[in-house]
């Protein structure tokens, strides 16, 4: 397996290519800020056991993997075991080509050839680091001779430590059944903490709605905080924190679970031949 080491300043980041583009490692003063892989994970090319993998052509799930586009009936396959729905793209699942890298930046491609999914599409992942922390850039380019949808999101993986905080400007969330698919959305009055998410007696996996692209995490047991801040393309804000498991994930997405068949397909991007879409966010550690 070749892992990629990145460098600059006080941070740094472990690349594994060919585990769906991913990052088995970010650490800044020598800490690390995102859940760091296991050898195991590694070894098992496991891509749930990393620190971040990039979801492309879309985000969270489809359900039953099955949507219309023009006079299309998709069919996606089911790709993560027992789980219902398709789930999080292509990118995550396949291994990535390294084409450009330095001490402090790398580019990585995934060329994907139509299946089906009928259209073909090139991926573009940058891993960045500067004194100001990582930049990571996600985009897709439609490579078909017709036009394409599509939609992007950030899948890194937190510890969850006992009083771990998120915040974050959000205006509602979407309630889902036990499939985690959604059934009605919840406006709610502007609010910042969300940390209770975090620690209640149930798994949360929810799409939040109206997010300003900014938020804060803080661990008080090590007196870190990392700002997450996103680019205007990233609306919605996923936050996932399993019970029985010290992870949490908090997840910049284009789009909502399931938009492919939501009216409107809200955040979704109908790319015509040649066109692009893209998705960055950064990742600046502090003292807290």
């Amino acid at each position: 397996m070749v892992i990629f080491s990145l460098r600059y300043g006080d941070y740094e980041a472990d690349l594994v290519p060919q585990i769906g583009g991913g990052l088995a490692a970010f650490r800044w003063q020598g800490q690390d800020v995102m859940r760091a892989a296991t050898r195991s994970a590694v070894a098992a090319l496991d891509p749930l056991g990393l620190a971040m993998f990039p979801m492309v052509p879309w985000s969270n799930r489809v359900a039953h993997g099955r949507f219309s586009f023009g006079d299309r009936q998709l069919a996606l396959p089911r790709n993560m075991g027992d789980h219902p729905h398709a789930i999080h793209g292509h990118g995550w699942q396949r291994p990535w080509t390294v084409v450009e890298s330095s001490l402090s930046s790398a580019r990585l491609v995934y060329d994907h050839v139509p299946d089906a999914w009928p259209w073909a599409y090139r991926a573009e992942l940058a891993h960045i680091l500067t004194d100001t922390g990582l930049e990571t850039r996600l985009s897709v380019e439609n490579q078909a001779a017709e036009s394409m949808p599509a939609g992007l999101g950030l899948h890194p993986y937190f510890v969850r430590t006992p009083q771990m905080q998120v915040h974050a400007k959000l205006d509602g969330w979407w309630e889902t059944d036990v499939d985690v698919m959604p059934t009605v959305h919840h406006a709610t009055a502007t609010r910042t903490d969300w940390s209770n998410r975090l620690h209640g007696d149930r798994t949360t996996d929810t799409v939040f709605t109206g997010w300003d692209g900014t938020a804060q995490l803080i661990w008080p047991e090590t007196g870190v905080a990392l700002k997450m801040t996103a680019s205007q393309a990233a609306r919605w804000l996923v936050i996932y924190a399993p019970v029985g498991e010290s992870i949490a994930c908090v997840e910049p997405v284009t789009h909502p679970t399931d938009a492919f068949n939501q009216p409107g397909r809200p955040g979704i991007r109908i790319l015509q031949p040649g066109e692009r879409a893209d998705l960055s966010a950064q990742f600046q550690a502090s003292r807290f």
